[in-house]
């Protein structure tokens, strides 16, 4: 046990040392011994001048003030951009493959949606098929989310093969979200 005391105190004097010897060399910090008046000397020794130490810049912790004329200052988090966390329907539908498949005639599907940060949910029916996304028509949308996403659509008693899309909208941006929707020609069965 002796030997681990003896090593302990010679590590913290070595770090003593070296603190001592480091802030000596800033300037400032420890000087050379006085001479004595009786002393005598070879040459005289000179002092060299020492340079000014110039003095620490201010550090600010408080934060800036808001800026003027109602706008968010600068450390106000961005905006979340919307999630879409779960999207279905009531009656949940039947899927083949990845299709929803709706019953044969008209009907009233109710489709909701789960999607934190959203301001604004909008459907769209795009028909299957290459180079037909300029026929996309919102089928519609809901601007309360307050009692969830929702969104009653009469679905009409025709042929229907195509995606629906759901588009989540807010401040940081959208989210969709598609699944392929088959309705069989009226009197046909699924």
């Amino acid at each position: 046990m002796r030997p681990v005391r003896i090593l302990l105190v010679a590590i913290a004097l070595l770090a003593v040392g070296l603190t001592g010897w480091a802030f000596g060399t800033r300037g400032g910090g420890y000087s050379a011994p006085e001479v004595s008046p009786t002393a005598t000397t070879a040459a005289p020794q000179v002092e060299p001048a020492a340079a000014p130490v110039p003095a620490p810049a201010p550090v600010e912790d408080a934060p800036e003030p808001p800026k003027a004329g109602g706008t968010p200052d600068d450390t106000a988090p961005p905006a979340q951009r919307p999630r879409i966390l779960g999207f279905g329907s009531e009656p949940v539908l039947p899927t083949e493959g990845a299709f929803w498949q709706l019953p044969s005639g008209a009907g009233l599907l109710t489709m909701v949606l789960d999607a934190p940060h959203a301001t604004r949910v909008e459907f769209w029916l795009t028909p299957a098929g290459s180079g037909v996304s300029d026929l996309s028509h919102k089928i519609g949308q809901d601007t309360n989310g307050r009692d969830g996403w929702l969104f009653n659509w009469h679905y009409p008693s025709e042929p229907i093969l195509g995606h629906l899309t759901v588009r989540a909208i807010g401040p940081g941006g959208t989210a969709e979200k598609t699944v392929g929707l088959y309705h069989p020609t009226p009197g046909e069965q699924p």
